[in-house]
């Protein structure tokens, strides 16, 4: 009875985000121009790429840094 109950309450628990999932997101919502500067480039890349850069750039953490990002 009890893992039937788990099972249909387990969709309604907060999970916490992974380690620098929150502050990717929050990069998101900045400005294109903005995360082009924070990036330090001029090309043009979607916000997701533009983030991911920044990220790769500063080390912010291994998961990052083995993604492997086509700038072209």
């Amino acid at each position: 009875m009890k893992s039937l109950l788990d099972f249909i309450g387990s969709p309604f628990v907060y999970r916490s985000p992974k380690p620098y999932e929150g502050f990717a997101r929050f990069l998101e919502m900045l400005p294109s121009r903005e995360l082009k500067s924070l990036a330090e480039t001029k090309a043009h890349y979607s916000k997701k790429k533009l983030v991911q850069l920044y990220l790769l750039k500063n080390n912010y953490d291994r998961q990052f840094n083995s993604t492997k990002i086509q700038t072209k």
